[in-house]
């Protein structure tokens, strides 16, 4: 993105952002959890697709929004009722999602937004910006000022893994029993 188009976008950013009031939640009482992630290769969409099921299997409403960085999604991603991916194409000039899917995620309350990505993309960081998501929590170092909770690790650790430390803070900063 060239300097323009990312002036224009973090101005968008700075305008619309949300203003919330952060609210602990365990993602074990999370009725309805957002999950945010950037989409590589094919071995990644399986990682996220698995955190994305096992949410799903405790019984929770999920929602998954993909980014690939990419002109076009991979014929691997396969769209589903909760499971949305977005690409280059469905950005506008300045880097703003336009799909209505992104819209809808975005005007969703989630209990817990999660975010999975492991670099810093601007239609993510837009989109953890506008959510009125009560609790948002990453591991992305750069992406601090968008996040309620901050999970760091020394190490690179996989998606299953995070999900297993976000489950032990959130339930200590709740007060539950792990």
């Amino acid at each position: 993105m060239n300097f323009i188009q990312r002036f224009f976008l973090k101005r968008y950013i700075a305008d619309n952002k949300n203003v919330r009031k952060p609210e602990v939640i365990s993602l074990r009482d999370a009725k309805n959890v957002g999950i945010l992630c950037n989409i590589t290769t094919e071995d990644s969409y399986k990682d996220i697709y698995a955190v994305f099921s096992h949410l799903q299997s405790a019984k929770r409403s999920v929602w998954l929004m993909g980014y690939i960085d990419d002109k076009a999604i991979p014929f691997y991603c396969l769209q589903q009722l909760s499971a949305d991916y977005f690409c280059n194409k469905d950005l506008n000039w300045y880097g703003k999602p336009e799909k209505v899917q992104i819209h809808d995620f975005i005007n969703t309350d989630f209990d817990v937004l999660i975010d999975f990505s492991h670099d810093v993309f601007d239609p993510i960081r837009l989109i953890m910006s506008l959510s009125p998501a009560k609790f948002i929590i990453g591991s992305e170092k750069q992406n601090v000022e968008f996040y309620d909770l901050l999970i760091q690790s020394e190490h690179t650790i996989s998606n299953m893994e995070l999900l297993k430390n976000i489950t032990h803070y959130t339930n200590q900063l709740a007060g539950k029993q792990s």
